[in-house]
């Protein structure tokens, strides 16, 4: 238990080499006695240093001054109680959606008494989707430009997300909806991916080198003889709050060719908009318009037959590639999303 206890004294640098030492991803804060005073995750010790933290900062800066936690009695005789049950299931449900690897169980006082690992218990949280045999290719060879304080030093896919990486988190997305197969596409920084996943114990990884950069579908070609069912396609960039099941069902059901995510955006201008005839002559004007577009979130689920029109190793961005299928009178369907169901990790 001792090794993942940190004094609340220690600094950022302090907590980076425990972790690199114990090999784990979390930390609780104690006070003298063992006292839980918070919890820190390497999540949390990148986003600190992605925003500029001195490594010389205590820790207990960026600690959650509220981590999860359970009592003795919340343990006891569980299976028996409905109610406390109830209360585990909540309390481990937490635990994973913030990508926290051990429970601490404390007294009255918060002294740490024990702990738990989540890795040990059942999950019967997380709602199998029935995705299992179709496969993920996440695009995370980009050099992330619009990130390039981070970028400089890391790949665009292990920016900071949550408790996480955006890369760790997609993969968690798609496992929690049953999927078991990813190819994930590098180029830029790609040995760091590859150590990060490692490091981690991330399995069912295939990895596609691109040899140069190959675009937002270029590396679909890489997938020639090794998929032969419909895929999903992400940006590792691409953050989602969504139900791949309703969204597999919708490309199904309308036999589309390529489907892919939208989300509804709406833009408040804050100027007059003329509107006007082709001669020039006014129609109308209208004040401060509300317009909406759909914002392609960078989703997409394929059918397999498209992979071959792919050049392999050739650049190839997504929007040509979808020119190309339409080309072909293949459909292409929309699926919307809420605005707030979509996080891009490139916007600051």
């Amino acid at each position: 238990m001792q090794k993942y206890l940190l004094d609340k004294s220690k600094t950022l640098k302090d907590a980076l080499k425990k972790l690199e030492k114990i090999k784990e991803k979390c930390l609780l804060i104690t006070r003298s006695g063992n006292i839980l005073a918070g919890s820190v995750t390497d999540g949390d010790i990148r986003r600190a240093i992605f925003n500029g933290a001195n490594v010389k900062t205590n820790i207990y800066k960026f600690a959650k001054k509220n981590p999860v936690t359970l009592r003795n009695v919340d343990i006891e005789n569980s299976n028996q109680n409905s109610n406390k049950n109830f209360k585990l299931k909540k309390v481990l449900k937490r635990s994973l959606d913030d990508k926290f690897d051990i429970i601490p169980v404390i007294d009255k006082k918060r002294i740490i008494k024990k702990i738990i690992y989540t890795k040990n218990i059942k999950n019967y949280f997380q709602d199998k989707l029935n995705l299992r045999k179709i496969p993920v290719l996440i695009m995370a060879g980009g050099r992330g430009t619009r990130l390039k304080e981070f970028t400089n030093y890391f790949p665009k896919p292990l920016v900071p997300v949550q408790n996480s990486t955006a890369l760790e988190y997609i993969i968690n997305m798609f496992k929690i909806a049953g999927s078991s197969k990813f190819f994930i596409s590098l180029n830029y920084k790609k040995n760091l991916i590859k150590s990060y996943l490692k490091e981690n114990k991330v399995k069912n990884v295939n990895y596609l080198e691109e040899k140069n950069f190959l675009g937002t579908a270029g590396a679909i070609g890489m997938l020639n003889g090794k998929v032969k069912s419909d895929f999903f396609v992400i940006n590792c960039d691409t953050i989602l709050s969504i139900n791949l099941k309703k969204f597999y069902d919708f490309h199904r059901k309308n036999n589309y060719k390529i489907t892919l995510a939208a989300a509804s955006k709406n833009f408040n201008l804050p100027y007059g908009s003329c509107e006007t005839k082709s001669n020039g002559q006014l129609k109308k004007i209208t004040e401060k318009p509300n317009i909406n577009y759909l914002i392609n979130v960078g989703l997409y689920l394929i059918k397999p037959d498209l992979i071959k029109l792919v050049k392999k190793n050739k650049f190839l961005g997504m929007d040509a590639f979808i020119k190309i299928v339409q080309k072909r009178k293949g459909s292409v369907g929309v699926y919307p999303i809420n605005e707030e169901s979509w996080k891009d990790v490139g916007q600051k």
